[in-house]
C-alpha cells in the first residue's frame, strides 16, 4: 500500500507540475511556415482555391488515405467548402471566408465540438517565384492542459505544413504554363441586340446562360430577325463567386421588348480585345491580363467587360478549342 500511495502521489505532483507549466503557456496558438516555389502565382493559387485540389498536397490527406471528405456547391473562391470525417484526423468542415486573387485565402475551421479556428495562405511575388507562407490561428481557452498539448504539438503542426507547401509546389510545377493571350485594341461597330438581365453564381452561371440563350434565340425567331454574331455577355460585377450580367445575342437591325426580354444597342467605341482558347476556367486569368495591359499602356476603363462566345460548346466538344474574346470598352 505504501507503495501505491507513492506511485499516486508522484502522479498528483505530476499533474499538478503540468497544469502550473500549461498555465504559462499562451492561450493563443500561432503557426506559420513559409516556402519560395518556382511555379507562377497562378499556378499555385489554382492548387489551393479550388478545394478538390488539396487532395494533391494536403498533408492530413496523405496521413488518413480513407478520409471522407464531402465538396459542396463552391468549389473555388469565396464561399468554397469541404467536410472530412476520417479516424486519424477527425471531423471538421473548412470555408474560404476571404479571397483575394492571387494574393490571399483565409479559412474558417470547425473541428465538431473541439473548437474553431483560422488559417490562411499569402501568396507574394519573389525573385525566385512566388512565396508562399500557410498560416493558423487558434484559441485554446484557459484549460492549462489544452495550452500545454497545443504547445507540445506546434512541432509536428510544422512538419505538416512545411510538407504540404513542398506538395503544393511538387503540384504547381506540373501544371501547364499559362496561357499566352493574343491582345489588340479594336473599333467596335455599332450593333443592336437582345438581352436578359440577370444575376449568377459559379453554381449557377452555365446553366442560367444556356436558359437565356435559347430563349433570345427563340424571339429572334419569333420577332423575325436575323443574328449576327456570337452570343456574349457583359459582367456589371467583380466577384469571384456572383455575378451581375446581361446575357444578349447580337441582331441585324433593332428588335422588340418582349418580357424579361429587352432590346438595346452598343453605339459602338474602343474595345481591348483578348483572345483566349482554352476552356471557361482560364477566363479570369484573361481578364487579369486585360487589366495588367490597361494599367501598363495608361489606358482608362469606360464600361463593364464583355465576354464574346465564339465557339458553341454543344458543337464542339473540346474545350482547348474554344475561343472567348474577353472585351475591354476604353477610352
Amino acid at each position: 500500500m505504501k507503495i501505491l500511495k507513492k506511485i499516486l502521489l508522484v502522479l498528483v505532483i505530476l499533474i499538478a507540475v503540468l497544469a502550473i507549466i500549461g498555465w504559462f503557456m499562451p492561450s493563443k496558438i500561432h503557426i506559420e511556415r513559409s516556402l519560395t516555389m518556382k511555379a507562377p502565382i497562378e499556378s499555385i493559387f489554382k492548387q489551393v482555391n479550388v478545394v478538390k485540389n488539396w487532395e494533391n498536397w494536403s498533408p492530413w490527406r496523405k496521413m488518413d488515405p480513407e478520409m471522407k471528405v464531402t465538396y459542396y456547391d463552391i468549389a473555388e473562391g469565396l464561399g468554397a467548402s469541404y467536410s472530412w470525417v476520417g479516424e486519424k484526423s477527425g471531423e471538421g468542415l473548412i470555408t474560404f471566408s476571404e479571397v483575394k486573387n492571387n494574393e490571399l485565402i483565409i479559412t474558417d475551421l470547425d473541428f465538431k465540438g473541439e473548437g474553431k479556428a483560422t488559417g490562411g495562405f499569402r501568396f507574394e511575388p519573389a525573385a525566385e517565384g512566388t512565396k508562399v507562407t500557410w498560416y493558423f490561428d487558434s484559441e485554446v481557452g484557459m484549460n492549462p492542459f489544452m495550452r500545454l498539448f497545443w504547445k507540445m504539438g506546434i512541432g509536428m503542426m510544422e512538419d505538416s505544413f512545411d510538407q504540404g507547401l513542398k506538395a503544393m509546389s511538387d503540384e504547381a510545377d506540373k501544371m501547364p504554363a499559362a496561357p499566352a493571350f493574343k491582345m489588340e485594341v479594336k473599333v467596335m461597330p455599332a450593333v443592336d441586340y437582345l438581352f436578359i438581365h440577370d444575376t449568377a453564381s459559379v453554381a449557377t452561371i452555365g446553366a442560367k446562360l444556356g436558359a437565356h440563350y435559347g430563349a433570345l434565340a427563340g424571339e429572334i425567331t419569333k420577332q423575325k430577325l436575323e443574328q449576327a454574331g456570337a452570343p456574349f455577355a457583359i459582367y456589371y460585377s467583380e466577384s469571384s463567386t456572383n455575378w451581375e450580367m446581361d446575357a444578349g445575342i447580337p441582331i441585324a437591325k433593332a428588335g422588340k421588348n418582349a418580357g424579361v426580354i429587352q432590346s438595346k444597342n452598343y453605339p459602338g467605341g474602343n474595345m481591348l480585345v483578348v483572345s483566349y482558347m482554352g476552356s471557361y476556367d482560364g477566363l479570369p486569368a484573361g481578364h487579369e491580363a486585360a487589366r495588367a495591359y490597361i494599367q501598363s499602356n495608361n489606358l482608362t476603363i469606360i464600361g463593364a467587360p464583355w465576354e464574346k462566345y465564339m465557339t458553341d460548346p454543344m458543337l464542339e466538344k473540346d474545350s482547348t478549342k474554344w475561343l472567348t474574346e474577353i472585351c475591354y470598352p476604353i477610352q
